[in-house]
């Protein structure tokens, strides 16, 4: 049986805070029981994956260090899926995003592979036809996480590029005597452009 994972108080307010961001006409929110590996093939399957402009998947990540192509985002899982969206079977997706952000754990970390760079989540998502991602180093803290990924969405909806609103985000939770130190704001991390 795979692992219980642990509830993540802080991905549903992620979620909730950014999507309201976004007109409702222009996003497509999927969470709790319905946040399944079926139902993103399924929108995948259907083309409605690859309509989207910036995605935020706020789950666990599974990182193996030994086994980067293993790594993988961990959605709910069902008879014909086992949950783990590993880096392995994310090129078999067709996205066209200029963003995605992996706001769960250490989703970052992958292998240096000379001549190729680092392997992993990253490679895979851009393999699957994404252009950016923003993902963590290591374990985020919740609220600070909430704060960061809600700043990085909202200069994206001013206009500003994927670097230029992940930079402002960090700067504004910087600038906050509360998460001023590093480990709250420098986890996450852009690949891509």
């Amino acid at each position: 049986a795979p692992p219980a994972w642990a509830p993540l108080p802080g991905a549903a307010r992620e979620i909730d805070t950014v999507a309201r961001l976004f007109a409702p006409g222009r996003r497509t929110v999927v969470t709790g029981r319905e946040a399944t590996e079926s139902q993103l093939a399924a929108a995948d399957r259907s083309g409605d994956l690859r309509q989207h402009r910036y995605l935020l998947i706020a789950a666990h990540g599974r990182l193996d260090a030994a086994n980067p192509m293993a790594s993988a985002v961990v959605l709910g899982a069902d008879a014909a899926a086992d949950g783990y969206v590993t880096a392995a079977e994310w090129p078999g997706y067709h996205l066209d995003s200029e963003l995605v952000v992996l706001s769960a754990c250490e989703t970052g970390l992958g292998k240096v592979v000379g001549g190729e760079g680092i392997t992993g989540l990253p490679f895979a998502l851009f393999a699957a036809g994404n252009r950016g991602t923003a993902m963590t180093l290591w374990q985020v803290d919740d609220d600070s996480s909430v704060r960061l990924v809600a700043g990085l969405f909202g200069e994206l909806r001013r206009g500003a590029s994927p670097a230029a609103a992940l930079a402002a985000a960090k700067r504004a939770l910087w600038r906050d005597p509360a998460t001023r130190h590093p480990f709250f704001w420098a986890a996450m991390v852009l690949y891509g452009r």
